[in-house]
């Protein structure tokens, strides 16, 4: 068999593959905001995703409680908040050895001129990262009511305003995150 024809047979196999359903839709980062609860956060503006050590997250005196500290990574230092805390669920253990943090990048949240360098990143910690989830959406699927056949009782009345969709997966409820609606608590 030449090479050439290899090459076409793999080019005419490979969108059958991708054409599956698990690799269709958009791309989620799936996390865990508490022992109950997971949720799907929008890969848009994730930069990484961290397992760190408690001891790199160093301590800020005076800041709300969210505010878990400051760290390094890649040569850029950022603010780490706790995720759970800054939408209203339990915070996470103060006794964890080890973190799971997103870093995303705001940049594009924020107007040029506010910015002082080209990235702005904030870190989100979680109780765990589970993996990327791809979600095909429809628009019927999207409401801005969660209310309306919310299982989960772990949200406060003040905290599902945080979510701009739920579904069902294999069993499981999943709600995704509205950055747009955190992102205004992160600048503060």
């Amino acid at each position: 068999m030449s090479t050439s024809s290899s090459f076409t047979r793999l080019q005419e196999l490979l969108p059958q593959l991708f054409q599956e359903p698990e690799f269709q839709g958009d791309a989620y980062l799936r996390i865990r905001l508490n022992t109950q609860l997971s949720a799907l956060i929008t890969m848009e503006n994730i930069k990484e995703s961290l397992s760190v050590s408690a001891e790199k997250i160093t301590p800020i005196p005076g800041v709300p409680s969210f505010v878990m500290g400051l760290m390094s990574s890649r040569d850029s230092v950022f603010l780490v908040m706790d995720l759970a805390q800054l939408i209203g669920l339990a915070p996470l253990s103060t006794y964890n050895r080890q973190y799971d943090v997103m870093v995303l990048d705001l940049s594009n949240q924020v107007a040029p001129s506010e910015l002082t360098s080209e990235n702005l990143l904030i870190g989100l910690a979680v109780t765990q990262i589970q993996g990327i989830k791809r979600v095909v959406l429809q628009e019927r699927e999207i409401r801005e009511d969660l209310d309306n056949n919310l299982r989960t009782t772990d949200l406060t009345d003040n905290s599902k305003q945080y979510f701009y969709t739920k579904f069902e997966s294999k069993g499981e409820e999943l709600m995704i995150l509205d950055l747009q609606k955190i992102f205004p608590l992160i600048m503060k």
